[in-house]
C-alpha cells in the first residue's frame, strides 16, 4: 500500500500496571494481550517498523516473539502510574530520530485494545490521507445516551437526575466515545503537540463491538469471549 511516506507504529506497554498485574501480557484467549495489537499492526502491512515501548524485559521478550521490535528498554521514570502516553511516545520518537530516522507518520496502537482489526488501521490511514489531515483518532458510538446519566443528591434523591425526561431514545443526538485504539498522524504533531484535538483532527469510527480498553478482569473475560468467537468464525 502506498502511504505517501513512511510510517512507524508504536505500541506502549509498561510492566507496572496497578489494576491488573502484568496486564499487557495477561492471557486472553490463550495469547498474551499484546499479541493482538502486534498481529493486526503486522497484518496491515503499512508500517516500516512496529516498535513496542516497555520498561519490562519480560514484555520485551514476548513482544519480540510476537514479531515487534524492542530497540530499547523504557526508563522507569516513564513507566509510573502518573506517566503520560504522550511523554512515552515523544521518548520513542526522540530515540528514533537519533538512532534511525524521522518518519513522516506515526501510529500509536494500544496494547489494551485486543479487538482492533488490521482493517481499522488501514481505514484510519485512508481517512487521514483522504482528509489530508494532521491526525485521525478512533472513536466508537455510545450505546447508552449521556442524557440518561446524572448525579445523585447526598440523600440519593433523583430530583434533578435526568434533564431530558420524556424524550424518546431515537430523538437523542448520537454521541461517540474515545476508544483509545488508534492515534495516527504526522510525526511533528506527536513530537511537538500535547493537545491532539486542537489541530486538523478527524474521527475514525469503529463499531461498538470492537470497542474495549482492558482495564479490569471483566474486560479480560469479555475480550477472551469475543476473540474466541471471532477465531471460531474464521
Amino acid at each position: 500500500m502506498d502511504i505517501n511516506g513512511n510510517m512507524v507504529c508504536v505500541i506502549p506497554a509498561r510492566g507496572k500496571s496497578k489494576g491488573i498485574v502484568n496486564k499487557n501480557i495477561r492471557e486472553v484467549n490463550k495469547k498474551p494481550l499484546i499479541y493482538y495489537s502486534i498481529r493486526e499492526a503486522l497484518k496491515s502491512n503499512i508500517f516500516e517498523r512496529i516498535i513496542v515501548s516497555t520498561d519490562s524485559e519480560k514484555i520485551a521478550k514476548i513482544a519480540r516473539d510476537c514479531g515487534a521490535e524492542v530497540p530499547f528498554i523504557r526508563p522507569s521514570s516513564l513507566a509510573t502510574d502518573e506517566s503520560l502516553v504522550q511523554d512515552t511516545l515523544c521518548h520513542t520518537l526522540k530515540y528514533l530520530e537519533k538512532n534511525d530516522k524521522k518518519y513522516n507518520y506515526v501510529c500509536l496502537v494500544q496494547a489494551t485494545s485486543p479487538l482492533i482489526l488490521h482493517s481499522d488501521i488501514i481505514e484510519a490511514w485512508n481517512l487521514l490521507h483522504k482528509k489530508n489531515g494532521d491526525m485521525v483518532i478512533s472513536v466508537s458510538p455510545i450505546q447508552y445516551n449521556s442524557y440518561l446519566i446524572g448525579t445523585l443528591e447526598e440523600d440519593l434523591s433523583m430530583k434533578n437526575f435526568i434533564t431530558a425526561y420524556g424524550t424518546r431514545r431515537q430523538d437523542f443526538e448520537e454521541k461517540y466515545i474515545l476508544n483509545g485504539s488508534i492515534y495516527m498522524g504526522k510525526w511533528d504533531i506527536f513530537y511537538y503537540k500535547k493537545d491532539y484535538y486542537n489541530c486538523c483532527t478527524y474521527a475514525y469510527i469503529m463499531p461498538y463491538g470492537r470497542h474495549i480498553d482492558i482495564d479490569s478482569f471483566i474486560d479480560l473475560e469479555i475480550a477472551s469471549f469475543l476473540l474466541e468467537k471471532r477465531e471460531c468464525g474464521k
